[in-house]
């Protein structure tokens, strides 16, 4: 037993030495630490192993001296381990009274065993021998100073445990592990302890734990806590992590799925199974890149929903190329594949209506044509005629509905190789093979688009232009403005809707294009001329005033019909200039004539434009008091067209000019659909009869009793009447018996320069 316990402690010792070697050598926090506690448990061993081999009893006393000295500073080394292998502390902090006291008791107890040497006060040896009468071992009798250093153990241990104790149910549970299995060495030591020292057992046997307590800080230290942490780090990490993680070994047995994973393929058993039969499938598919590195899409179900996962397979080797395991990560990409979807999708139509946009519409229709080659199509455009209009009167609410009304009636019959779109506002375009192609469904659609809001008894126009596709190389975006650009030759017409391009509407637009180019500089160079045409008094066939017309006098195409250039100025929002010129030579001449004792009107017009690009009251006004003119003297014709894009506002300026002095007329009575509502709402000083009814064809018996009535409900209102586009003696004869006050027309004379006029007419107004 003696020689078994000898040899335990001498191997013990050199185990500790070397520990405390090798910790010297680490780079860690808790290097310190571990190599003081093994070197302090190496002496403890060597200082009580070394009295088996001495029979001197002075040496054996200093060797036990020692022995209970290092034995106490081993407690305190492990009590420093104790609250740093959790790096709670990673610095001690100032002493507190308490450990002052322990150390100075733990001083007085170490003098008191160096003491002991000479004096055997605390531990008197007494020598064992074998039968034989060799050496066997130093008996110790316990004195009662013995027990002070017994009682300082007890502090330490019980101090110990509190620690150890505390950190157990303090601490996460990846180190309460660790604290159990030193608790439990440290408690099996205070048991051998205690047989030590109140049993009948002589040999210290809690010396014989050092080396597993020092082997087992030793590994936690270094290799243990790292090695736990890693694992358990990576445990949570794959555990926690949004994709799908599973692991296989090397002979592709599954032994591991993460949560994500398990949600997929199952639990248990029967997941680790589902699992390994996917790789299989995968290995069947694709055998050769299995074995490198596998990444692909693939689409799966999983709890009875369609996912799509982003698959990537890795085989993992050692150093030697040989297999050790393998991984399956899966990325769930089914939303973000739905948001690019909607992305796209967003990016390509048009929110409301759901058809493709202006871009992806024309980029769809030069993929179309050039892939049917042998296809024949037509593109066709649409317009809502004032759509504005509907917006205003209805609210936006009706005017979506309509958007989205006419989008399903273009794309209704959802024909093979047609593309429909949405350009912008309330105009559409649709590319359909010219075999399918038929006139009678967009009257159809037409009418069908007009049921959403008859209730309000309103009438909805949708025009439509129509191309025929011959270059399919062509840009798409010039056949669409071909197709749009037919609808400007039948705006307004409320009889027809549709329309063909040809070659003649690209001539008007080249016409409209140059004289837009060149008014500034015809205005500039003094190209524009007033033109006079007479209005005359029909009780005594006098001249009485004028109504001013603008003559273009080209230089190049000589005099240039007013239909060719005012309906352009209009469109592209020019008018204003050639009515704000016109205004001022008209009452520039109205000046003249004042000093030559003239008293004639002149009577101009006023375009819906007008309103929008100048301030009409204070313009018109401020001329005539630049000039001194009587603003009775300049009458102001306006059509009943203008009035209604924006009737109140005009309505207000209309009588602020009134007020002023100047007469309101009322330009082209009848042409329109809403004259007596205009009547109503609007203060006007004369009324001007639109030549239509005069036209020939249309001078019937029906047409003069409408005359006649307009004469007699103007007499009521108090309203003077002028009919324009009188031609013969019998329009003149009936218009005169009819009460009309004022003519003009080809009878008495066409529209002529200002001096030509001023020769005729005023010279005391003669006809």
């Amino acid at each position: 037993m003696r020689a078994v316990y000898i040899a335990w402690n001498s191997i013990s010792t050199i185990a500790l030495i070397i520990l405390a070697v090798l910790s010297t050598k680490r780079k860690a926090r808790l290097s310190p630490l571990v190599t003081a506690l093994c070197a302090l448990a190496g002496l403890c061993l060597m200082s009580y192993t070394a009295q088996f081999f001495t029979c001197n009893k002075r040496l054996a006393l200093t060797l036990c001296a020692l022995y209970y000295i290092f034995d106490l500073c081993v407690l305190f080394a492990i009590y420093v381990f104790v609250i740093s292998i959790a790096e709670i502390s990673k610095s001690f902090k100032r002493p507190s009274l308490a450990a002052w006291i322990f150390f100075t008791f733990a001083g007085l107890n170490f003098m008191s065993f160096i003491v002991n040497i000479w004096t055997e006060h605390a531990i008197t040896l007494t020598p064992v021998f074998f039968k034989n009468g060799s050496f066997n071992y130093w008996a110790r009798d316990f004195q009662w100073p013995i027990y002070f250093n017994l009682a300082l153990q007890v502090v330490m241990s019980v101090v110990i445990i509190w620690a150890l104790l505390k950190r157990t149910f303090k601490l996460p549970s990846f180190y309460r592990s660790n604290f159990i299995t030193i608790s439990s060495f440290f408690l099996l030591v205070i048991i051998l302890n205690s047989i030590y020292y109140f049993g009948a057992f002589k040999l210290e046997l809690s010396i014989l734990l050092y080396l597993f307590l020092a082997i087992y800080a030793f590994q936690i230290s270094f290799w243990g806590i790292k090695s736990s942490l890693l694992n358990t780090m990576i445990s949570l990490a794959s555990e926690n992590i949004s994709y799908a993680v599973v692991c296989f070994a090397s002979r592709g047995m599954c032994f591991y799925l993460n949560r994500e994973a398990r949600n997929i393929f199952g639990y248990g058993p029967n997941g680790l199974a589902a699992a390994e039969g996917f790789r299989d499938k995968l290995n069947i598919q694709y055998p050769e890149k299995m074995f490198n590195f596998l990444t692909l899409t693939k689409t799966m179900l999983v709890n009875n929903e369609t996912r799509t996962f982003d698959c990537e397979y890795k085989i993992l080797k050692d150093k030697k190329n040989r297999n050790v395991v393998s991984y399956l990560k899966l990325v769930d990409t089914t939303e973000e594949l739905a948001r690019l979807e909607e992305e796209r999708f967003r990016s390509e139509h048009d929110m409301l209506t759901g058809l493709y946009n202006r871009s992806t519409f024309f980029k769809k229709v030069s993929e179309l044509l050039r892939a049917s080659k042998n296809t024949d199509y037509m593109l066709v455009a649409t317009d809502i005629m004032d759509f504005k209009i509907v917006n205003n009167l209805f609210g936006n609410k009706v005017g979506d509905e309509v958007l989205k009304m006419q989008a399903a009636l273009l794309s209704a019959n959802n024909y093979q190789n047609a593309i429909y779109g949405r350009m912008t506002g309330d105009k559409f375009a649709a590319l359909v093979p010219k075999n399918i192609f038929d006139l009678n469904t967009i009257a159809q659609n037409n009418m069908a688009l007009q049921q959403i809001v008859s209730k309000y008894n309103y009438r909805l126009q949708c025009y439509a232009g129509i191309y025929a596709v011959s270059d399919k190389f062509e840009n798409p975006r010039h056949m669409y403005d071909k197709a749009a650009m037919t609808i400007e030759t039948i705006r307004g017409n409320l009889e027809r809707t549709t329309a063909f391009y040809d070659s003649s509407i690209m001539d008007k637009q080249i016409h409209d294009k140059r004289v837009v180019s060149e008014f500034d500089e015809a205005m500039a160079n003094g190209e524009f001329a007033m033109y006079l045409q007479p209005q005359v008094n029909s009780a005594d066939q006098k001249v009485l005033g004028a109504e001013a017309l603008a003559r273009w006098i080209s230089p190049e195409r000589g005099v240039v019909p007013p239909g060719e250039f005012i309906p352009v100025l209009e469109k592209s929002g020019m008018i204003h200039k050639l009515d704000q010129f016109m205004w001022e030579t008209a009452i520039k001449k109205l000046a003249q004539w004042k000093e030559a004792g003239n008293d004639m009107h002149i009577s101009v017009n006023i375009s819906a434009k007008d309103f929008y690009y100048c301030d009409v009251y204070s313009f018109l006004t401020g001329l005539v008091e630049k000039y001194g003119v009587k603003p009775q003297k300049l009458n102001i014709e306006i059509t009943e067209t203008v009035l209604m894009q924006d009737i109140n506002a005009h309505r207000q300026v209309l009588k602020q000019l009134n007020d002023y002095g100047f007469t309101i007329e009322m330009d082209d009575f009848g042409s329109g659909f809403s004259s007596l509502n205009t009547l109503k709402d609007v203060e006007m000083d004369a009324l001007k009869i639109d030549m239509g009814f005069l036209l020939a064809e249309n001078f019937s018996q029906k047409a003069k009793d409408i005359i006649s009535a307009i004469i007699s409900m103007s007499k009521t209102l108090g309203m003077t009447v002028i009919t324009e586009g009188v031609e013969t003696e019998d329009q003149t004869a009936f218009l005169t018996d009819a009460g009309c006050d004022i003519f003009q027309g080809f009878y008495f004379s066409k529209p002529i320069p200002v001096e030509d006029y001023e020769k005729r007419y005023c010279q005391g107004g003669q006809k």
